[in-house]
């Protein structure tokens, strides 16, 4: 169960996403379709980013000494220590590894290229590379990554005034209630 916690505690820990090196895909021409492909539409230049934190360990440690019900309160109280020693002994462990980024970027490129190696055929890669150099195909690849920044600018306004229709009279309503409240809070304490 514990090897299960960890590993499903490090699984939400890690965000990955592209980074730029060259890992082989199934076939020479496949792997080079995927690499024109990410080329031309900017996906071979995204940033990774990976978050860590040692929080969830140190709760693994913790759950262990909580769990043995033979310890007595200052038995728990002076593992403390224990507990964080071996946190940081993994803590440090852990951003050793995250730190080599030639690793990590390897390890993100084989996840990338496995990705769409399995998403799209060599035809498919082929005749979405076709469309990508076509006019319409470069109006698209400007467009697309500014679609949900424009989406939260617009989708912003247009729900603050539908927010506000619906909740302004349950403002007033509630508002007009507790002013009630407070009168006769204050009501009771003169008579008291």
């Amino acid at each position: 169960m514990r090897k299960q916690n960890i590993f499903l505690f490090v699984t939400m820990c890690i965000a990955f996403s592209g980074t730029v090196s060259v890992v082989r895909a199934q076939t020479p021409d496949k792997h080079d379709l995927i690499m024109e492909f990410r080329k031309l539409t900017g996906a071979n230049n995204v940033t990774g980013s990976i978050n860590f934190s040692s929080d969830g360990i140190r709760e693994i440690f913790s759950a262990v000494v909580a769990e043995d019900k033979e310890l007595t309160e200052a038995q728990r109280q002076s593992l403390r220590k224990a507990v964080d020693e071996a946190t940081a002994r993994v803590d440090k462990t852990t951003r050793a590894f995250l730190n080599d980024t030639m690793q990590i970027a390897k390890l993100e490129e084989e996840v990338i290229f496995r990705i769409y190696d399995t998403s799209f055929t060599e035809t498919e890669l082929k005749e979405l590379i076709a469309f990508y150099r076509t006019p319409t195909g470069q109006k698209a690849l400007v467009f697309l990554p500014s679609l949900s920044k424009r989406v939260q600018s617009e989708f912003g306004p247009v729900i603050q005034q539908k927010l506000q229709a619906l909740i302004q009279p349950m403002l007033q309503t509630e508002t007009e209630q507790l002013k009630q409240k407070i009168k006769d809070a204050k009501t009771k304490k003169d008579s008291d």
